[in-house]
């Protein structure tokens, strides 16, 4: 039925919900990535899959769910949000290295401030912004209001600092530590003492092994210097580190400030590494922890509480521990009065209240299926924001890119709604990722791959994972030319120390682990009950695993030059030479590093003799494309070692050249200055690896045309190499909000509505010049077509079709419906058309049947009402 004083009025813009796209999975740690605008009535929540910023109105406490007004392009795999204002959201984009500075009003990107190797963080203190940079273990900082930074950056003496906090009275900004490690290193294998005995006396005597220990062990000589950093202390006004703070936590995931006190909270697990052997360990790697800091006296006390106070690690299965354990906390979010604080449990899909004078849970809430485990269907609940007001706990969960409404007054489930009105993410991912993450796969649930292999990656520390009453296994090795015939390796199950290894990049590496004794990733089930304490997956569960492993990606190699080239130096090297002496020179008669670490993997996926390493055991070539994270093990009483363990299986190299030094590699390891020289040219070369992954993915600039043009040069050309990268163009334009792709062949920008572009590079230039404001932005290969199409389903963004909007006014009020399969559409009014002044309708919504149903009881004789794509 049409009414003449109400008039319909639609604007077809972007996306649909409705395709599955092609992403690259770099496995992004998130590390806030939801939180409230300063005056509570907004909410902020990446959609890190997307590339997008998803901004709802959470004004009406009568609307059950937020209500989605919002979604705004930034830069690659955002992790974190931060409000200045309720219009103005920093965006922290792990991938790209960068900050996008986010209008609402706009909707678009105003600025793009790029930082240091995987930002975190971001939060404000004295009209300034601060900003983790973890790669580069510093601290960058930049003007809130022109945007400047404020040099120099803040460098940190720890390794990979990640999420901040502000004091209450904002003179302080805290920095959590994330891998800052518990003062644990190697014993190396000629000072260590033997093996035990074997329980298992079929076997042979274990192999010479070096043993981890306290840095403070006497054996070690010089002492290494292991300061242990957790948590640093900035001064806001001289943007100095006036403190640390000590023993918190092994892996740091999340700091806040207690209102109303000088307290410090952090979300952490500790790492049980000193215990040896696999049936010793089995189910109890780690202990997960909140810890409480005092900041005052100067001293400031560290209290650890743990949030599995209850559980028996001698019990498997604990069915009792499994229903209430918390797993891997990853966010903390204080109540107004500051009596209490709420805690996400990434791994066990919970979110729990923690008495902050005890530490003692008291309530638990289900944020996942339950009561046990399902992986496929896990929520992985990650980030937390707490609306005072309402009492609302907003939850974000990362798996299942939702977000859990949770009542803390009843401690229930509200409601879950999409982070955004699309997911990219492919069923590969979906089907396979919650195996990595699922501690109720654990036979306590407490425990999960991801407790030491952090977001897919490493811990960066060493395990010894042996097993005495083990058994010998043998593997038969064909070797390649010019070699004939098969080696047959046996390998002893008392393995000694070893690093965790990185779940990134090993597609196509097998056979696996440091011994090459895993024949493929399916090899690795028997953990789930052998270090888990749990069960074995099915096959068809662990095939769904290892699919969603192999898409794991390493992100862009910091050390390299945008167009993918090497500099000309590094560390005190020249990364050209090292290539060269790399790939051309020979150590042995007939061997080159490339002949073993052979390009693009730095692996040729072979097990070496252990007469050729002079090592105990046999060990397969590793790959090397995280060579340049690895280097912060320092074995010396003077420089701070950020990391007890460094290079090879055990970790007892701290860098390339020292490694170099073993007379296995010949003339590379003589004590010459010509030795020297080829070690530290191989060492910045090293350092520069390839990971597979070109540095123009995620690579963005806004600004001006002078100041994009040298790399707006560079993205295009890179874009022009197969298999490299794409190139997009987003913002504002014309008045509209627009995104174009690159097109190598026609060397011009489509954009996303037929009938508009397609335009030269000088077009686009010419509309910045006019006020158009427009970011670039590198993208993995092949995953570009997204920014135009973004369910890829083949209609460009702006010719998808809208549905119809219905209107009613039943007792003169204005009832409005349209398919609940678009329920994410805005809508929005306006009393006027000239101009036309639209606002969100925040009425509280509802669903009817097939119909999403709004009422609005604020319209008058005339009110225009449009739906809009977010």
């Amino acid at each position: 039925m049409k009414f003449p004083f109400i008039r319909i009025f639609v604007v077809v813009a972007l996306g649909c919900a409705v395709g599955q796209a092609q992403i690259a999975n770099f496995e992004a740690q998130q590390t806030r990535p939801i939180c409230l605008s300063p005056d509570g009535t907004r909410l902020f929540a990446v959609n890190t899959p997307d590339g997008r910023l998803s901004v709802f109105d959470v004004s009406n406490p009568a609307n059950a769910t937020p209500v989605l007004i919002a979604e705004i392009p930034v830069g690659l795999e955002p992790v974190s949000v931060s409000a200045l204002s309720r219009d103005e959201a920093w965006v922290v984009n792990e991938a790209g290295d960068s900050v996008s500075v986010v209008s609402v009003a706009l909707g678009a990107t105003l600025a793009t401030l790029a930082t240091k190797d995987e930002p975190g963080d971001v939060v404000f203190a004295g009209g300034q912004a601060f900003v983790s940079c973890s790669r580069s273990n510093a601290i960058r900082v930049f003007n809130t209001a022109t945007l400047a930074e404020v040099t120099p950056a803040i460098a940190l003496v720890g390794l990979y600092p990640r999420a901040l906090a502000v004091s209450n009275d904002g003179t302080r900004v805290f920095a959590a530590i994330k891998f800052s490690g518990n003062k644990t290193t190697l014993l190396p294998p000629n000072l260590a003492p033997p093996q035990p005995p074997p329980t298992n006396t079929m076997l042979p005597p274990p192999p010479q092994v070096g043993l981890i220990v306290p840095s403070n062990d006497s054996r070690l000589q010089p002492p290494p210097n292991m300061p242990d950093n957790d948590v640093a202390e900035i001064m806001v006004s001289t943007r100095t580190v006036a403190r640390y703070f000590r023993g918190a936590g092994t892996i740091n995931f999340a700091i806040a400030a207690r209102p109303g006190t000088d307290e410090l909270w952090v979300a952490n697990t500790e790492a049980r590494n000193l215990v040896r052997f696999e049936p010793v360990i089995n189910g109890h790697l780690v202990d997960n922890r909140v810890t409480r800091i005092a900041t005052t006296p100067a001293a400031g006390a560290i209290t650890p509480f743990d949030l599995n106070p209850t559980i028996n690690y001698t019990i498997f299965p604990d069915t009792a521990g499994q229903a209430v354990a918390l797993a891997q906390p990853t966010s903390i979010v204080f109540e107004a009065a500051a009596t209490h604080f709420w805690v996400a449990a990434f791994g066990s899909d919970r979110v729990a209240r923690v008495d902050a004078g005890t530490g003692a849970v008291v309530a638990r809430v289900e944020t996942g299926p339950a009561p046990g485990p399902d992986p496929r269907n896990k929520r992985g609940t990650r980030g937390l924001a707490l609306q005072t007001g309402t009492g609302r706990l907003y939850a974000l969960n990362r798996i299942s890119n939702t977000i859990t409404i949770v009542d803390t007054t009843t401690a229930s489930v509200q409601a879950e709604v999409p982070v955004g009105s699309f997911d990219p993410t492919p069923a590969i991912i979906r089907q396979g990722r919650g195996f990595l993450y699922d501690a109720r796969l654990s036979g306590n649930g407490t425990q999960s791959c991801a407790s030491c292999h952090i977001d897919g990656d490493r811990d960066d520390l060493a395990w010894d994972l042996g097993d005495p009453g083990g058994s010998m296994q043998q593997l038969v090795q064909n070797n390649p030319p010019p070699f004939t015939g098969t080696t047959t390796f046996n390998f002893h199950p008392m393995k000694g120390p070893m690093n965790t290894q990185t779940l990134r990049g090993i597609s196509g590496t097998q056979p696996l682990h440091w011994r090459a004794d895993r024949a493929d990733f399916a090899a690795f089930n028997g953990a789930f009950e052998s270090l888990l304490g749990g069960s074995m997956l099915s096959t068809e569960d662990m095939n769904a695993f290892g699919d969603f492993i192999n898409t794991v990606a390493f992100q862009p190699n910091p050390n390299q030059n945008l167009n993918r080239t090497l500099p000309a130096t590094l560390a005190g090297g020249d990364p050209i030479a090292g290539r060269n002496t790399y790939l051309n020179t020979p150590y042995q008669t007939g061997l080159t590093c490339n002949s073993c670490h052979t390009l693009p993997t730095g692996t040729n996926r072979l097990i070496i003799p252990a007469n050729a390493l002079l090592e105990s055991q046999d060990f397969k070539v590793p790959q090397l494309r995280n060579v340049y994270q690895k280097l912060f093990s320092f074995k010396s009483a003077s420089t701070p070692s950020l990391s007890g363990f460094g290079l090879v299986h055990d970790g007892q190299s701290p860098d390339v050249p020292t490694f170099l030094t073993s007379p296995v590699f010949g003339p590379f390891a003589a004590p010459t200055p010509a030795g020297a020289t080829i070690r530290a040219n191989l060492g910045a070369f090293m350092q520069c690896f390839d990971t597979g992954t070109a540095p123009a993915v995620g690579y963005s600039r806004t600004g001006t045309v002078a100041a994009m043009s040298a790399d707006w040069t560079t993205l295009a050309a890179q874009a022009s190499v197969a298999g490299t990268s794409d190139l997009v163009v987003q913002g504002i334009i014309d008045g509209w909000r627009r995104s174009f792709l690159y097109r190598p062949g026609t060397n011009d920008y489509r954009s996303d509505q037929t009938g508009y572009g397609p335009f030269t590079r000088a077009q686009l230039e010419a509309r910045i010049l006019a006020g158009a404001i427009l970011t670039i932005l590198g993208m993995p290969p092949g995953t570009g077509i997204r920014a135009i199409d973004r369910d890829a389903d083949g209609i460009v963004d702006g010719d998808e079709p809208m549905p119809a909007l219905e209107v009613t006014r039943p007792a003169g009020i204005a009832r409005l419906a349209w398919p609940v399969a678009d329920s994410s559409l805005v809508l929005e009014y306006s009393d006027s058309l000239s101009p036309a002044l639209w606002q969100p309708v925040l009425e509280a919504r509802a669903n009817s049947g097939a119909s999403v149903v709004v009422s609005d009881p604020g319209a008058g004789a005339v009110r225009f009402y449009r739906l809009r794509r977010p």
